[in-house]
């Protein structure tokens, strides 16, 4: 059965090009698009979309206050985020976004996107700038880590304030490093700040 998809976007060039991707992909039905986020009730309402495409330069505070209800008021419905900037792709991903698409890979991972989001699959594909990769993003707890360290505090200092072991601390600590693409905390802080992931 084909993938109920609604297309939400406020350029309606951008829009016709989403929907002149899509029209032809197997497992793909287009039931319906939209401009504004302000009418999306009324559109899912309509349409009853099994998955919500949405671009993120559209409102993004809005956007993302609608994304933490709608896991509540839509458990059914998944949502996919377009969006290039990655301190609000993670912000979406952790607001409970199924799939967080940078728009480089929509003509290349849309249609993948859409089908293995309505299966339940959780994907945060982002540009090479974005450090993270289909299902390697950074946790919020390897954030906080990375808050800490730019705090100059110790692992055993993490460990206590985390209510974990220095162990644990140190197994997310190198799965830091791995996504980062560093070898080092010092490496691991610069280029968190440098994307802005910390302060």
């Amino acid at each position: 059965m084909a993938v109920r998809t609604l297309l939400v976007d406020s350029d309606p060039i951008y829009l016709l090009g989403l929907e002149k991707l899509l029209e032809k992909e197997r497992g793909v039905h287009i039931v319906g698009s939209g401009s504004c986020i302000d009418s999306l009730e009324d559109l899912i309402h309509i349409h009853v979309p099994d998955v919500i495409v949405i671009n993120m330069h559209m409102h993004i505070i809005k956007v993302l206050e609608w994304i933490k209800s709608a896991k509540k008021t839509y458990p059914t419905i998944n949502v996919i985020m377009l969006c290039n900037y990655p301190p609000f792709a993670l912000c979406a991903y952790e607001a409970g976004v199924s799939v967080t698409l940078s728009k480089e890979k929509v003509s290349t991972h849309l249609p993948h996107a859409i089908r293995h989001s309505n299966e339940g699959e959780r994907l945060l594909l982002l540009d090479s700038e974005a450090t993270c990769h289909m299902t390697h993003c950074l946790t919020k707890i390897e954030i906080d880590i990375l808050q800490m360290l730019a705090d100059d505090q110790t692992s055993v200092q993490i460990s206590q304030r985390l209510n974990i072991s220095k162990r644990t601390v140190e197994r997310h600590l190198s799965s830091i490093f791995e996504k980062l693409g560093v070898s080092s905390r010092t490496g691991a802080v610069a280029e968190a700040l440098r994307l802005q992931l910390i302060k």
